[in-house]
């Protein structure tokens, strides 16, 4: 999702683990909307990762131009420009072309990348702090074939490995037993 509206008092469920389990699996922004108005409540929300909080009752135009201010934030961290460019890090896709450039200290690298290597890097680039699932990765970047799982494991390998011969290292980032992130 691009952003989680979160509770803290849920039937079955503690909003605060809920919380803590998505920092732990990704950086999807989040906004608490709960009755705890405490200044304590407010800070633990805080503390444990959410990016907003709202104690009832809220005026709902105030919540949705909360929502687009933590959006507009989170949109900051990738820039794709109207010409095709993505701007992440030491980053340079060109859509168009299909170059990707990286930049390491003074050195501007060229990089080669087959059609597949090409697609995951552009998937996982437009929301680098999401944790991306294999399937998600292989009905994104393999969809013409009968692709299991794991050949996303294969080509994430290649693609890391020309990434580490220009000094960029441990992206995409392995999330055991879920998939990969761009960024860790």
């Amino acid at each position: 999702p691009d952003l989680v509206l979160l509770d803290v008092q849920m039937p079955k469920l503690d909003g605060w683990q809920v919380l803590s389990e998505l920092r732990r699996r990704g950086n999807t922004p989040v906004i608490m909307l709960t009755a705890l108005d405490q200044d304590v409540d407010k800070l633990t929300g805080l503390r444990v990762g959410a990016d907003d909080y709202v104690a009832k009752p809220f005026n709902p135009a105030e919540i949705v131009a909360r929502i687009q201010a933590v959006l507009r934030r989170s949109a900051r961290a990738v820039v794709e420009e109207p010409n095709g460019l993505i701007r992440q890090g030491p980053f340079e896709i060109d859509l168009r072309s299909h170059e990707v450039t990286v930049r390491n200290g003074e050195q501007v690298h060229a990089l080669n990348f087959t059609l597949t290597e090409f697609r995951l890097l552009v998937h996982m680039a437009r929301a680098p702090r999401q944790v991306h699932a294999r399937v998600d990765l292989l009905h994104a970047c393999l969809p013409e074939g009968d692709a299991q799982e794991r050949t996303v494991d294969s080509h994430v390998s290649k693609l890391r490995r020309k990434l580490e011969e220009v000094g960029v290292i441990g992206i995409p980032a392995t999330i055991r037993g879920v998939g990969y992130r761009f960024l860790d």
